[in-house]
Order: C-alpha cells, then sequence, then structure tokens
C-alpha cells in the first residue's frame, strides 16, 4: 500500500470511499466543498492499484491565523482496521508540516486521534464551536475538538472556525 497526493484521476473515486465508508453522503459533500479551495489538499491509499481510502485536508481558522482541518478521512469497509487510516493522518500531518501549516484540528475519537500527536483543544484555551447535541441527536463532546500543533511555540487565540461545509 502507499499512500500520495490525490490526483485528478481519483477524484470521482475518493468520494465513492467516503460514502462507502461513512454509509451517507454527508462526509462525500465535505470533500466536494473544500477539496478546491486555497490550502486545501488532499491524499489516498492505493492498494494494488486501488483507491481504499481517503483524507481531506482543508483551510480552518483560530483567530486570524491560518490552521487545517483534518477530516473528512474514509477508508472502504473491507479493508478498516489494517492501518490504513493510520498511515493517511499520519502522512497528511508530514504534508501538513512540510507545507510549514501551525497546526491542524479535527473532531474526533480522542482515544484514536492521541496515538497521532493529537490533544485535546480546550487546555489550549480553543473552545469546540461544534460542542452539545445536533439536530439529529448526535451528540459533540467538548474533548473530541482536538489540536496538534506543528509549528514550535505557536500560539493561537480566537474563534475556531471551519468551511461553513462542516455544518
Amino acid at each position: 500500500m502507499i499512500v500520495r497526493p490525490e490526483a485528478a484521476a481519483d477524484r470521482e473515486v475518493a468520494i465513492d470511499v467516503e460514502r462507502a465508508a461513512f454509509g451517507e453522503p454527508v462526509e462525500a459533500g465535505i470533500v466536494e466543498a473544500v477539496r478546491d479551495l486555497e490550502g486545501s489538499f488532499a491524499l489516498v491509499a492505493e492498494d494494488d492499484g486501488h483507491v481504499v481510502g481517503h483524507v481531506q485536508m482543508s483551510r480552518a481558522w483560530v483567530g486570524e491565523t491560518e490552521v487545517l482541518a483534518l477530516g473528512p478521512i474514509g477508508v472502504i469497509p473491507d479493508r478498516q482496521r489494517r492501518g490504513i487510516g493510520s498511515a493517511l493522518v499520519r502522512a497528511a500531518l508530514a504534508e501538513a508540516a512540510e507545507r510549514s501549516e501551525a497546526a491542524v484540528i479535527l473532531l474526533g475519537s480522542p482515544a484514536y486521534y492521541g496515538r497521532f500527536g493529537f490533544q485535546p483543544a480546550a487546555p489550549h484555551g480553543l473552545a469546540n464551536p461544534f460542542a452539545g447535541e445536533t439536530e439529529d441527536d448526535f451528540k459533540v463532546d467538548e474533548e473530541d475538538f482536538q489540536i496538534v500543533l506543528l509549528e514550535q511555540g505557536a500560539r493561537l487565540e480566537g474563534e475556531v472556525r471551519w468551511h461553513p461545509a462542516f455544518g
């Protein structure tokens, strides 16, 4: 398996991967909304010539500081729990560091993303703008909002904003 930048020929299959991984169109819609915006990039996991995973990175902000948001990230169901998602996260963080990004933020499981260096954002003085219950009774906990600082000594202050596609 290799992880590489998403190519033009991968765009539709990447959307198919996100739909298959989540079983609904929401995440695929986020990818379509942010993929061509300045600062965005995507990586795919390819195995034996087939795209089996995808991660989208897009511009977000903490106050006036530009950061990256990780997600959506999806792996086709029959290939999940085999390290593909982990490889995508590691490669996305490496690419973000290579691009001299200050930080990467996400909403996700602290147990899963903590192994990649993500920490709860609240101790950094950042509030989860999605905390609480959603309209469809899905609960987002404060600790689901996480950050990894890529710029040594970065101080991030202010309101956290994702692209509006994140809802």
